[in-house]
């Protein structure tokens, strides 16, 4: 293999401290806990949409979904990108504009307001643990690539990475991971379109096709209604689903909304993010195609075992010297981009939905920044550990998606209920996440497809609430009304002369 190369680390170590510098500036405006949460709602528009754009991609797209379409996958999971434009419809006209009215800091108060403080704390919760799941899937992915091009050892790699991004997510809070996540989108763009272009630049374009339709990598439908297998209507119902979740109960996005100057301004960086993102998908699925092609070209005997290695271990082969740290910087841009957002969002959470409304008495705001800071810490360096485990795994993409599957299940549904007209019964809510978890547990032990566990766990939590919401809205009127009738005949009881 060849070695990284002291230039390659060069890049890489000015990329590193610039992101450092960018979380030690924005420190300086940070004076409260809503600076640090909503950096005082001035953000710009098209920042806002790039960062969010930027937590979205992450390294679970600059990696996995070039191992997607490199191994068996092809461009099977390409046939999502169009249907984002649903979920940017459903996102600006039914969801952001309901949070920025309510004035909410964290998504979930939504959720207590209009159902009860359960359904806050189920939700919560869910992102907590989705969180810590997904930053610790990202990191190993991050640094398994900088360890396939440098020869860095994997564990100190990861601790090292995820050190970083605590510190300068510490420092900055919300201001710091929306310019960093601007910034590092740019950065790990470019590094793929540079890929691609060295790719292309080896391999004839009409070579390309005829090598990659021999081998059939350019297939994208599969018509089949198999629920334990990966097929095109299952995709695209996930995409759906998962995406209106992403972008409507998941703090680390929702939370951007907030930043902004107006809803109008809220309304357009969720268009950016989403629009973005289609071509920005179709890029990295064609990368992991045009790798397939390149060592079919020019085939090597060390290729790495894994799918997530392959794009990394081309560019520090190929790639001339300075570029190669270029791109590994690239993919350091992408894990920090998801992991730095997790990380804020997680400790606004924990502040918001647990220490501001439960704690016995309030305290100061400085209190709560430090509490914010410390939370960051903490999850920061539980996503560590968990990143570890994480090492032997095999394809990331799809254990990503079985952790959100489990850890998400019926949030939609919920957050559907809330926005219906009048405020839902807390037992009808509650009834329909118990059946969005029985109905999960058995399609895990039925082998279901987990592209289909959020559409199934989701239509069930929101319908079952539906349904149950009259009646046990009935039954709790009948009840007060039987507590009333009670009260007043013991009010005439005790008002009535004894007779002696």
């Amino acid at each position: 293999m060849v070695t990284f190369g002291t230039a390659n680390y060069a890049v890489l170590l000015l990329y590193l401290a610039g992101m450092l510098g960018i979380g030690w500036v924005c420190s300086r405006r940070v004076t409260d806990s809503r600076s640090y949460f909503l950096a005082n709602g001035q953000m710009n528009y098209i920042v806002v949409g790039v960062s969010i754009l930027g937590t979205y991609l992450s390294a679970l797209t600059m990696l996995a979904l070039p191992a997607m379409s490199y191994g068996e996958h092809d461009w099977t999971f390409m046939v999502q990108l169009p249907f984002l434009v649903v979920t940017g419809a459903v996102v600006v006209n039914f969801i952001l504009p309901r949070y920025r009215d309510a004035g909410v800091i964290s998504v979930y108060e939504f959720l207590e307001k209009r159902i009860h403080v359960s359904a806050r704390l189920v939700g919560s919760i869910s992102f907590i643990i989705m969180s810590v799941a997904r930053m610790s899937i990202i990191l190993y992915l991050t640094a398994l690539a900088l360890h396939t091009a440098t020869g860095l050892p994997l564990v100190g790699t990861i601790v090292v990475m995820g050190a970083i991004i605590i510190v300068y997510t510490w420092l900055g809070g919300i201001e710091a991971v929306i310019y960093t996540d601007a910034i590092q989108v740019v950065i790990f763009v470019f590094g793929a379109i540079l890929t691609l272009f060295f790719i292309l630049n080896r391999v004839p374009f009409d070579a390309f096709i005829a090598i990659a339709a021999e081998n059939h990598k350019l297939r994208m439908f599969v018509t089949d209604f198999d629920p334990t297998k990966i097929v095109t209507l299952w995709l695209i119902l996930e995409t759906i689903f998962q995406t209106i979740r992403i972008y409507g109960t998941q703090q680390d996005i929702a939370q951007r909304f907030m930043t902004t100057k107006s809803t109008k301004e809220a309304n357009d960086s969720v268009w950016i993010a989403t629009l973005g993102y289609i071509p920005l998908g179709l890029l990295f699925y064609f990368i992991g195609t045009a790798l397939f092609v390149f060592y079919k070209v020019y085939p090597t005997l060390h290729l790495p075992a894994k799918y997530d290695q392959i794009y990394p271990f081309f560019i520090v082969n190929n790639l001339p010297a300075g570029l190669a740290g270029l791109v590994v910087a690239a993919f350091f841009a992408a894990s920090m981009s998801s992991i730095d957002s997790s990380m804020n969002s997680a400790s606004t959470v924990c502040v918001e939905d647990f220490l501001r409304r439960f704690g016995k008495k309030q305290h100061s705001d400085a209190y709560y920044l430090a509490r914010a800071r410390l939370f960051t810490v903490l999850w920061g360096g539980l996503a560590i550990l968990l990143a570890l485990v994480f090492i032997k795994a095999s394809y990331a993409q799809v254990l990503w998606g079985k952790a959100m599957g489990v850890s998400t299940n019926g949030m939609l549904g919920l957050l559907v209920l809330a926005l219906l007209p009048g405020k839902v019964n807390k037992w009808a809510a509650g009834a329909g996440v118990v059946v969005a978890y029985a109905a999960l547990f058995v399609m895990m032990a039925s082998d279901v497809n987990y592209l289909l566990w959020p559409v199934v766990g989701n239509t069930l939590c929101f319908f079952v609430g539906l349904f149950l919401n009259p009646l046990f809205q009935a039954a709790e009127t009948v009840t007060a009304l039987e507590s009333r009738i009670a009260k007043l005949e013991g009010e005439k009881t005790s008002t009535v002369p004894s007779q002696e």
